[in-house]
């Protein structure tokens, strides 16, 4: 009954991957990012497929013909990173890079293929478990630093943040525990549960994949055009000008490099500026002018206005950006604070 529940589980998962890679390398809009993850998840459908095999008697009672299969699932280990890096550092994957992480695990596979050890069985497993932690690690630390470059250098991140990615490493974490359990015990529920749970951290992927928008060379370029040689101590009067034109709210995609054209001088020296004097990043500082305009629209009693016109009007991208940033200074929704206005 379990096996016949896992073979059902396995064709449905084959089936999602299958569709989605068709969707991403042939349906949607071509992308190097939705490119990548197209052929990820055709590897894994392939994978899949592959583990029908394990079902059958002679494979389940051979040991040496389990192990093999088994160690060509370790194949998959790398594609999760290789994804990630390609999210952190667009176009940075090149076909040697790509090469060298997943050139280890074909290579394991043959020297137990030369030496069916359980030793050697048990380094290759180690190995992929050693190698899955340390790399996630590494695309932590690589997602928060992404994340401190985007504040830095953009005041609109719709679709560019990728904290996201948090929550798939949270998923992928609980797969690898299982993947390990798998390998070493042949358990159809785990199977069952492994599959699932694979299908869901790659789901919630392939939908962020799908609406990303990478942080591109325009986003982090400065034009050497019309400057106008602000000098930095004059860097205070200068944004307040600019503030009280509104300029912030009628450039919702205002990047840090747009900025410090406008002041005359160069991303570098008025990022350190911001963080240094003020206390903050290009994000927040940018996004605090237009929370405060929105509060200023809020004041108006004699005018009603929608979240979502607030938002637009206060120079916000996105009105769920608008939404948390506000509640994350006042503690209450926009029209929360209004009504509390309209109270006092």
């Amino acid at each position: 009954m379990l096996q016949n529940i896992t073979v059902l589980v396995n064709g449905m998962a084959a089936g999602l991957f299958g569709l989605s890679s068709i969707l991403f390398l042939f349906v949607f809009e071509h992308k190097r990012l939705r490119t990548v993850l197209g052929i990820v998840l055709a590897v894994y459908t392939l994978l899949f497929i592959k583990d029908i095999i394990y079902f059958c008697p002679a494979v389940a009672e051979n040991g040496f013909l389990y192990r093999v299969l088994l160690s060509i699932d370790n194949w998959a280990v790398p594609l999760y990173v290789i994804y990630a890096f390609e999210v952190i550092a667009p176009g940075r994957m090149t076909a040697w890079r790509t090469a060298c992480l997943l050139l280890p695990f074909p290579m394991l596979t043959f020297l137990y293929l030369c030496f069916p050890t359980e030793a050697v069985y048990s380094l290759s497993v180690a190995f992929s478990a050693l190698f899955s932690a340390a790399c996630m690690s590494v695309v932590l630390f690589l997602t928060f630093r992404y994340r401190r470059m985007l504040k830095d250098n953009c005041s609109d991140i719709t679709n560019m943040d990728i904290k996201w990615m948090w929550v798939s490493i949270a998923l992928f974490l609980p797969n690898l525990v299982l993947w390990t359990l798998v390998s070493a015990r042949y358990d159809c529920l785990l199977d069952s549960v492994y599959y699932v749970t694979l299908s869901l951290s790659w789901g919630i992927v392939a939908w962020n994949t799908y609406y990303h928008i990478p942080l591109s060379s325009k986003d982090m370029s400065c034009s050497a055009q019309n400057l106008q040689a602000y000098p930095e101590t004059h860097f205070s009067a200068r944004l307040e000008e600019l503030a009280s034109q509104d300029y912030f709210v009628r450039s919702p995609r205002l990047t840090l490099s747009e900025l410090a054209s406008c002041l005359g001088t160069n991303r570098t020296t008025l990022s350190n500026y911001l963080n240094s004097e003020l206390g903050t990043n290009f994000y927040d500082y940018i996004n605090s002018h237009r929370l405060a305009h929105a509060e200023s629209l809020l004041s108006d009693l004699s005018v009603k206005y929608s979240t979502e016109a607030l938002a637009e009007l206060s120079g916000f991208g996105s009105l769920s950006t608008f939404r948390r940033a506000f509640f994350k200074k006042h503690g209450m929704t926009p029209q929360e604070y209004r009504r509390r206005l309209e109270g006092a």
